[in-house]
């Protein structure tokens, strides 16, 4: 049924005609029932006959992969959803409201304290997520207390994700944020606090959509996904005049906190901004390379738009956990320093994107697990990011 649904929002998302016999490869189901289950279940409302036995897929994504199996497996005496599943259902609406309305306040410019009410709304989201992965993994009793209370969202937090992890760390901070340095959303740290907003924003998609299969803004604009604003270290010297000097102390210690552990974490934790501009001779050294002249370089025309999903599909976590799958563990600091030896985020475009954030290619992968067999390769590549 996963198979199904999963074939079916692809389908949808290319915009491609299918027929029932390329269904029943996809998922193994039976030409006869992929005709059932799209003739009378999806006929008219996800799918659209176009002619016999073809068919062509619009809004499945917008269905979860709970809401899909549950429509397929629907009769004349359909099965009343138990009380943990209503609850489930309840949590899940919630969160992805909260998410929603996270993203609409702070893509509100109007809003004076947008950086603050994104923070509040945005941990609200992810407490009901984890929650409901609570309530459905580990039951009733591990979400709600004997008084009728529910658990703390940090309680959640160390529930469902581990110690070491990222993701946490950068709920951590926003939780830190939310619940005892609320003063410290001001407008003034906004280009660094977008940062962790724009990370937990891409976490929450991603476990929302490993959670229910389907996106989170399904069928909306992507576009209010980018939160990250751009711009120079807060000067504390206004900061002081405008808030005092203990705030300034605080945001101070704040951001020399934030920028070392920025340094030595993934972009699950916060989202890094790094452009060298360079008029040099060694392309390598630059992010961006002007030319001009009879000896500038041709310009390339992109006609065709490059799916980041199926090119470059892999986070650097689901990269690094991949490449351990097949060749043994490799720890974050081993990742990072094949990444520095070889230039990998500098110049290798078929192993490395960072268009919304940082993404490696299969390509990429097999190149690792493939080199990794060599004798002192690894060894190689960490002493040489040791010494940078």
């Amino acid at each position: 049924m996963l198979a199904l649904i999963d074939y079916l929002r692809k389908m949808d998302k290319l915009n491609r005609e299918f027929t029932n016999k390329d269904a029943s490869s996809a998922t193994g189901y039976p030409t006869g029932s992929i005709s059932k289950y799209l003739n009378e279940k999806l006929n008219g409302v996800y799918v659209s006959k176009q002619a016999r036995g073809v068919w062509l897929c619009k809004g499945i994504d917008k269905l979860s992969n709970d809401e899909f199996v549950r429509l397929m497996s629907q009769s004349l005496q359909a099965k009343e959803l138990t009380t943990e599943e209503k609850m489930y259902t309840k949590l899940i609406d919630r969160s992805l409201d909260a998410f929603t309305l996270a993203l609409e306040v702070y893509n509100r410019p109007s809003l004076r304290n947008r950086v603050e009410a994104f923070t509040i709304m945005i941990i609200n989201a992810w407490e009901l997520l984890l929650k409901a992965e609570i309530l459905k993994t580990l039951g009733y009793d591990k979400v709600f207390k004997k008084n009728g209370k529910s658990i703390s969202v940090s309680d959640a937090v160390a529930l469902r994700i581990q110690e070491n992890d990222d993701v946490r760390k950068n709920l951590s901070n926003l939780i830190v944020l939310r619940d005892q340095a609320i003063h410290l959303l001001i407008p003034e740290l906004q280009s660094r606090l977008s940062r962790l907003f724009q990370a937990s924003v891409l976490n929450y998609q991603d476990r929302y959509l490993k959670q229910m299969g389907n996106s989170p803004l399904a069928g909306q604009s992507v576009g209010m996904l980018s939160l990250i604003i751009d711009g120079p270290e807060p000067e504390i010297a206004i900061i002081k005049e405008n808030y005092g000097l203990q705030t300034a102390i605080e945001v101070e210690s704040f951001l020399e906190k934030f920028n070392l552990e920025s340094k030595n974490s993934s972009d699950n934790f916060s989202i890094s901004i790094d452009y060298n501009l360079t008029l040099t001779r060694k392309k390598h050294k630059s992010d961006l390379n002007l030319s001009v002249g009879d000896s500038g370089e041709n310009a390339i025309i992109i006609r065709e738009a490059k799916d980041l999903n199926i090119s470059h599909p892999f986070h650097t976590e689901e990269a690094r956990a991949l490449i351990s799958k097949k060749a043994g563990k490799l720890n974050q600091h081993e990742f990072q320093a094949i990444l520095y030896k070889h230039n990998v985020k500098g110049k290798r475009h078929e192993f490395h994107d960072f268009t919304d954030r940082h993404r490696y290619s299969q390509k990429f992968v097999d190149w690792v697990v493939l080199n990794l067999n060599q004798p002192d390769w690894l060894d190689k590549a960490k002493k040489q990011y040791k010494s940078r």
